[in-house]
């Protein structure tokens, strides 16, 4: 039986409905990552070395994992029971509580956490910037104060956490989006003025972080003075807490996935290969801003769907699955061609990344790969959370995190920065794979495999050639390279036409949308 014979109406619409916030979300982040991507080049260019940059990035790591324990994963239980059926109205009485108790719990933990790190910087410091080539005893005074600002920066962001939650769930993307992107536009700002400006370097990253946090909370204000109910309700909190909770050691395992390369980097190697590796990493943040955006539209979709008819919406989420992999694919395949030599291309006389960091390009590829599973593993987490089976997720992480941080140890020794980027990859895909087949037994969604299964076969084939016509126009002017893989991907795009990777019914309804009747 084929599960997808047509696509009626009501499925069409639903799909426009997330892709209109996907792109409303999207546009913000990619606007957003864009100047925040800027920071990469200007970072690299300003900072007087290497290894200052691979100080912001080591401490920025450590802010990775505690902004999981500062709101106590109780984001993902306000989507699970602060979300109302598609068209039901709001509700002060009762919404309003599923606000107001977790967000108090959220200030109180928030507040004693960042007194505590403000209090013991000076002995945090020469753990956080330890490396094993260079004394950095001169550096402390001023690593200490940056500390103690990440401190303030995790408070604020963490108290944004819910009212941020809660635009989302109020289909609010324009707000939400908004204020995302000033909160990019005003770190950008201040980086050029502290850094550039005022010569602060490291110091200056973490000011400029700051004072936009707090703006951006400032602007969240009113949302608070809405829901805000200065009452813990103990109901709620027998719901919330252990759901919220349940979620912490599966998001401490998926940031160990996402950031731990660092720390060993930085143990293994230093702070310089530290910086070197980061600056090529971040340049994967389209995959990223792909993957993040569908995220961020994805799970109030997939609770909405859910809690309207659950039969269509398994069927919605199979599509929305094939229709994902069919970008982030191509997005790999595009970017895997043109990223590697554009990093280096002087424009204006500057690089994206200056001679020093150069070294490292080869990783890009990797990266953008390992972000198609994290997207892959975003997709498989709906059934999850729909049948509040997330005690499986800290297995799943713990098993991506325990991949990567043994594959780190064991390649980096050997492939230095790219065996860091294979164990990133690794994990990934270890961690999609694992959560499909647990979400599977749980929630079965009728997945388009084979559809996805032609689709890698064509991209990769496309790779390969690709490859071989790289060879034999060794030495070309790089202007005929990038023809050749524009010729390429149209190629790709034609492949999958002629394979028969799209149905019937897509291609009427896309023809019936260039004529302006869907």
């Amino acid at each position: 039986m084929k599960f997808f014979s047509y696509m009626n109406h009501s499925m069409f619409e639903q799909l426009k409905s997330l892709s209109k916030e996907t792109m409303i979300y999207g546009l913000s982040t990619i606007l957003g990552r864009f100047l925040n991507f800027l920071l990469v080049p200007f970072y690299v260019n300003v900072l007087h070395s290497t290894a200052e940059y691979g100080m912001a990035t080591s401490l920025y790591t450590y802010i990775g994992f505690l902004t999981v324990i500062y709101p106590l994963g109780l984001e993902g239980a306000f989507f699970r029971y602060g979300a109302r059926a598609e068209g039901q109205p709001y509700a002060p009485d009762q919404d309003n509580k599923w606000f107001g108790t977790p967000f108090l719990v959220v200030f109180f933990l928030s507040v004693v956490l960042t007194a505590l790190i403000f209090v013991l910087a000076p002995r945090l410091a020469p753990i956080i910037f330890h490396d094993p080539r260079e004394d950095l005893s001169a550096f402390m005074p001023t690593l200490v104060t940056t500390i103690r600002l990440a401190s303030f920066i995790l408070l604020f962001d963490s108290l944004s956490v819910l009212p941020f939650a809660v635009l989302r769930l109020e289909h609010q993307a324009k707000r939400f989006a908004t204020y995302r992107f000033l909160g990019i536009v005003l770190t950008l700002l201040l980086n050029f003025i502290f850094v550039l400006g005022l010569g602060w370097g490291v110091k200056g990253i973490f000011w400029s972080n700051l004072l936009a946090s707090a703006v951006v909370f400032s602007l969240l204000i009113p949302i608070l003075s809405e829901r805000m109910t200065f009452k813990l309700d103990r109901e709620v909190l027998r719901k919330m807490l252990p759901f919220g909770m349940t979620n912490i050691p599966a998001a401490l395992s998926s940031m160990m996935v996402q950031v731990i390369d660092r720390p060993i980097i930085q143990g293994l190697l230093g702070l310089s290969y530290l910086g070197i590796y980061q600056a090529n990493y971040r340049m994967g943040v389209v995959m990223m801003v792909l993957v993040g955006l569908f995220e961020y539209a994805w799970r109030p979709f997939f609770m909405r769907q859910f809690l309207k008819d659950d039969a269509q919406a398994r069927l919605l989420f199979a599509r929305v699955f094939t229709y994902f992999m069919l970008v982030a694919l191509l997005a790999f395949l595009a970017l895997t061609w043109t990223l590697p030599e554009l990093v280096g291309v002087k424009i204006f006389g500057r690089q994206l990344l200056k001679g020093a960091y150069l070294s490292g390009v080869s990783i890009i590829p990797i990266i953008l790969l390992a972000y198609v599973f994290q997207g892959m593993y975003t997709n498989f987490i709906a059934g999850i959370y729909i049948k509040e089976k997330n005690k499986f997720l800290p297995f799943i992480t713990g098993l991506g995190a325990l991949v990567n941080i043994g594959f780190n140890f064991w390649l980096i020794p050997r492939l230095g920065l790219i065996g860091a980027a294979l164990a990133t990859l690794l994990a990934y895909a270890v961690m999609a794979f694992a959560l499909y087949r647990t979400a599977q037994r749980e929630y079965f969604v009728p997945y388009e495999w084979p559809r996805v299964r032609k689709l890698a076969l064509v991209v990769f084939c496309s790779l390969f050639v690709e490859r071989v016509f790289s060879l034999i126009l060794s030495g070309a002017p790089l202007w005929g390279v990038f023809f050749m893989r524009l010729v390429m991907f149209v190629a790709t795009l034609l492949a999958l036409y002629l394979f028969d990777f799209f149905t019937d019914s897509e291609m009427q309804t896309l023809r019936r949308r260039r004529r302006g009747q869907v």
